[in-house]
């Protein structure tokens, strides 16, 4: 027998071998068939020399080299002069280097559909350089594979799970009514839960829904040809030709919204629309779409999250758009300018950090109430009395470009104005008169807003909605937020209310305001960012996450539920979907009993939404960072769970996702990060040799602070790339603080500057700590033992890991030593964050949730001392982990015993929380805000339900299309559950469960 094993061994190497000399061989024949191609056939050549409409030459001009990882061995591409030319061994200079652990990686690069942005998230191969030529050279490749041929839409959606007719759609359950009124709360809702309402008493939101729910999304390439367009106008370089930069940005924007299509849709209650799709993905090639390039012709196909796009739309971007983005774009021009490109070149490698600034720098809101108040003529004519009083020309530029910019938005209402009359004059049967009155009512407000103040209801949701398109121009949709909404449209509420003493015509005029309400919620859903395929694998289903943030105080402290804060959770009940992403604000002792019951109760209808906060928590947390009180009151969650003070703060709350474990890893093999494969971080020894926990955990921290020192040094490079190449004056003009200043909110204009970081992993490092402590230093293991183990991933080593997972502490569970740690890390987290000094000026701040990275960096991350195995999930946000087994009640006190002076970016505590099935609706409801209510008296921050169980998740995995509408809650931001990667699903599947 052990003749044959030998054998087959010997003939493995020899095997490998083999392959091993032939894959550089057959990689350059691959190559050399994709140049005859692209050299020879006339209808490929445009890859290589193209001609635009206009005349001008466009010649791809780059080298790509394919290496070893020891850069000893290779094959590189030069494209110059219209040629694509291949050739062996590494090249000095190239735009692209990629390096492959495997000689089998590099031959799957150019296998049939290889995702190689997949490839390169999951380390398989590095990559340094210019991720956009790589982007590029994917579409050549695949127009080859394929012939230039689009993949079919994806079958599992070429029909709808949704009825054929909007009309057979059911309404979702509602809730009871509310048998009490809480005082000071409610003025004019007899019953604050609207239970007399669902959405079988609102035709024309039904519709809308169902047209929402239907439509298959598209890409868009109306911002991207427009940008595109106003650049090469400007001259060589696309950067203009002397103007300043805000300037030239200002006329950029006014160039997208003059030349913005003017669309209203049937049913339409609001005039505009952030794409010229129904559901469309916008693109900003000055950011990322560049990384799409390589999936102009597979998106489609794809089984989650598809885009539609025309064989036109393909044409367009290839040739006439991204081309001129080929370098011009944030993350590339950081490349070439910043001062350390190495630290992208880690934020490439994905299992360390993520940099946001490469995208977008959104995560914030406007000053909508001031907007609403004053009107953008008013804000315009500041801007010009500024400008003529400024004693310097970088203000004198801003006051400048402001107006510019919101000359753009007043073109873009008026045209929607005119539009809206267009219509209605084509409308002239009887059967039509009532939506030719629709229409001229739109006409009439959008000629009046947002130029002048609102005075009803109806102008100020449509001066929100206006906005939003325009901020979309000039902004990547990354959590752009719509904000308070509930305290900010409560006097239109009350003025739309005055007079309505009939029964009957108080009843109309609520079902007015749940219309309008419900129509903005479903404009909001209109578009959605654009994600690569292997985006899914870390974004995993997320929409724009557009935040509203009901209740909570005033900005004198007393209480800020209003009528509008139960009409928005009304409308969240009916329609339930995913975006945008509701937040509640609860103040113990200030906010009623009866406003926490009916948040409870709308997570039960919707299964997810709203995600809770707790006022006394985060108001101090804010305080301590700066924040005027009067300031910190008056905040709203941006992207999942991040507080803002609104209108008046630049906070990036997540300017980056940094993967806590990474650190670990590194310390458990002296800076040499597994999955990277290479040494990363410092060397701290080999863990055999540290004599203490203490010397471990030394280790540890100095890998964190290492990491944490590229991670803000990386967000300020970018930041200063942002300040030179993207100002955004039109943000600036609707900000607190760039009047004041005479600076843009990028170049630290607005009132209050933060940089917010997102902490993945937290929970995975304070249980590895603990069983370190409890295994090893306490003399049961030898390290030697527990590092062979987590290389084995415990195989051969069951009865360590029974151990592990059974005598070592864990965080959630009510034990001393895992909240020791943890509270010790967060405080060094604190401190060496707010220790970096700021690009605009502020401070980094720490928070501990995580999107969906907790799937994606535990999907790169080796097994841990906790017991966690390879490959599986980190725990989601700040989570006590599945292993630890804790009841919710030691979870709750385990949770809220932190300090959030020490997270003021705030936190994500997931709880799935199953009722039984004899349960009354009542008794679920009052549980579930006693524990609210006993965890935030506690000191909780944030807590977020899942109200789903395991077995219904299950079933829709096996058949998604009866469960479309399934909504959970992932780490902050709601997804539809069918949505998600397989990965991801069973994370949510594999979260601990609990009885009600």
């Amino acid at each position: 027998m052990s003749t044959e094993i030998a054998r087959r061994s010997t003939w493995e190497r020899t095997l490998t071998w083999i392959l091993g000399r032939m894959t550089l061989p057959l990689v350059r024949t691959k190559l050399f068939a994709v140049a005859t191609m692209l050299n020879h056939r006339p209808s490929l050549r445009h890859h290589l020399r193209d001609e635009l409409p206009d005349g001008e030459q466009v010649v791809f001009d780059a080298t790509i080299q394919w290496l070893t990882w020891d850069r000893s061995r290779g094959v590189h591409a030069v494209f110059r002069d219209g040629k694509m030319r291949v050739g062996a061994g590494p090249v000095d200079g190239a735009d692209v280097t990629f390096r492959c652990k495997r000689l089998e990686d590099l031959r799957g690069l150019f296998a049939a559909g290889a995702d190689t942005l997949d490839m390169i998230i999951s380390n398989d191969v590095a990559i340094e350089g210019n991720m956009s030529v790589l982007a590029k050279f994917g579409h050549m490749a695949a127009t080859v594979q394929q012939g230039g041929r689009k993949l079919p839409l994806h079958e599992r959606w070429e029909h709808s799970a949704w009825p054929d007719r909007w009309e057979d759609m059911p309404a979702y359950p509602v809730g009871e009514s509310c048998d009490e009124h809480p005082a000071g709360e409610v003025t004019r809702l007899d019953d604050p839960h609207l239970a007399g309402f669902s959405l079988d008493d609102l035709p024309r939101i039904k519709r809308l829904l169902w047209a929402y729910r239907t439509v298959i999304t598209e890409w868009c390439t109306e911002r991207a040809v427009g940008l595109t367009e106003f650049v090469r106008a400007q001259g060589e370089g696309g950067r203009g030709d002397g103007d300043a930069t805000v300037l030239r940005q200002a006329r950029a924007v006014h160039h997208l919204l003059s030349h913005k299509a003017p669309i209203i849709h049937d049913d339409d209650l609001l005039a505009g629309t952030t794409t010229s799709k129904r559901i469309g993905v916008p693109l900003y090639p000055e950011l990322g779409a560049t990384w799409g390039w390589s999936e102009l012709l597979t998106t489609q196909g794809r089984e989650r999250n598809p885009y539609r796009i025309t064989d036109e739309e393909i044409d367009v971007l290839d040739r006439q758009v991204l081309p001129l983005w080929l370098h011009d774009n944030v993350r590339q021009w950081t490349y070439d300018h910043g001062d350390d490109a190495s630290l992208l070149d880690l934020d490439a490698r994905f299992a360390l950090y993520f940099m946001w600034k490469t995208q977008a720098i959104s995560h914030t809101l406007v000053d909508t109430p001031s907007v609403l108040a004053r009107g953008l003529l008013d804000i315009r004519e500041e801007a010009s009395r500024r400008e003529g009083e400024a004693g310097d020309d970088e203000a004198r530029e801003l006051f400048q470009a402001m107006q510019v910019a919101l000359d753009g938005v007043l073109d873009y209402s008026a045209r929607l104005a005119a539009h809206a009359r267009e219509l209605a004059d084509g409308l002239t049967g009887d059967g039509d008169r009532s939506r030719r009155d629709e229409l001229l009512e739109m006409a009439r407000i959008c000629e009046r807003v947002p130029a002048h103040p609102a005075e009803t209801l109806h102008e100020a949701i449509q001066v929100i909605w206006i906005l939003m398109v325009a901020l979309h121009q000039e902004s990547f949709n990354a959590a752009l937020v719509v904000g308070r909404l509930d305290v900010w449209l409560e006097p239109y509420f009350q003025r739309h209310m005055e007079g309505a003493d009939d029964p009957d015509e108080k009843s109309q005029r609520i079902q007015r305001v749940l219309e309008l309400c419900s129509a903005l919620v479903l404009k909001l859903t209109d578009h959605l960012p654009f994600v690569e395929s292997a985006g899914n694998r870390i974004f995993s289903g997320s929409s724009g996450n557009q935040v509203i943030t009901l209740g909570g105080v005033t900005d004198d402290g007393g209480s800020a539920v209003c009528d509008m804060t139960w009409i928005w959770l009304k409308v969240t009940e009916i329609l339930r979907v995913r975006d945008p992403n509701v937040n509640a604000r609860f103040a113990p002792g200030v906010n009623s009993d009866a406003y926490l019951r009916r948040l409870c109760e709308v997570n039960l209808l919707t299964g997810a939404t709203p995600s809770l906060h707790n006022d006394d928590a985060v108001i101090p947390a804010m305080v301590e960072q700066g924040f005027a009180l009067e300031h910190a009151r008056d905040w709203t969650a941006t992207g999942c769970v991040e507080p803002t003070s609104c209108g008046r703060h630049l906070g990036h709350t997540n300017s980056m996702m940094f993967n806590m474990v990474a650190a670990l890893e590194m310390a458990l093999n002296d800076g040499v990060h597994p999955l990277v494969g290479e040494q990363v971080g410092p060397s701290t020894g080999d863990p055999r040799g540290f004599g203490s926990y203490e010397a471990f955990v030394g280790a540890l921290k100095e890998q964190l602070g290492w990491l944490i020192d590229r991670s803000a040094r990386a967000n300020n490079m970018l930041g200063r790339t942002h300040q030179r190449i993207r100002p955004t004056p039109l943000m600036s003009a609707l900000f607190e603080g760039p009047m004041e200043s005479g600076r843009d909110v990028v170049r630290g204009g607005a009132r209050y500057n933060s940089s917010g970081t997102a902490l993945v992993g937290l929970t995975d490092v304070v249980d590895s700590l603990a069983a370190v402590r409890t295994l090893v230093y306490d003399g049961e293991v030898e390290m030697d033992t527990l590092l062979a183990a987590l290389a084995a991933d415990f195989q051969g080593h069951e009865e360590l890991h029974a151990r592990v997972l059974r005598r070592a502490p864990k965080f959630g569970q009510d034990a001393e030593l895992p909240l020791e740690i943890a509270r010790d890390l967060m405080d060094f987290v604190y401190d060496r964050y707010q220790a970096h000094e700021h690009y605009r000026g502020g401070r980094y701040v720490p928070g501990y949730w995580s999107m969906s990275y907790h799937v994606a960096f535990g999907d790169l991350s080796g097994a841990l001392p906790s017991g966690r195995r390879r490959g599986e999930s980190f725990t989601p946000g700040l989570t006590p982990s599945q292993l630890s087994g804790a009841p919710l009640t030691e979870q709750i006190r385990t949770v809220a015993s932190l300090d959030a002076h020490r997270m003021p970016n705030n936190i994500a505590f997931n709880v799935k929380v199953v009722p039984g099935a004899d349960d009354e609706h009542r008794e679920v409801v009052d549980r579930m805000a006693a524990y609210v209510g006993a965890y935030f008296e506690m000191g909780g921050m944030q807590i977020q339900f899942n109200v789903v169980g395991s077995d219904t998740l299950k079933a829709a995995m096996e058949t998604p299309d009866e469960y479309r509408d399934l909504l959970v809650r992932i780490s902050g931001y709601n997804v539809y559950f069918v949505d998600l990667t397989p990965e991801a699903q069973l994370e949510v599947i594999g979260r601990m469960e609990h009885a009600l």
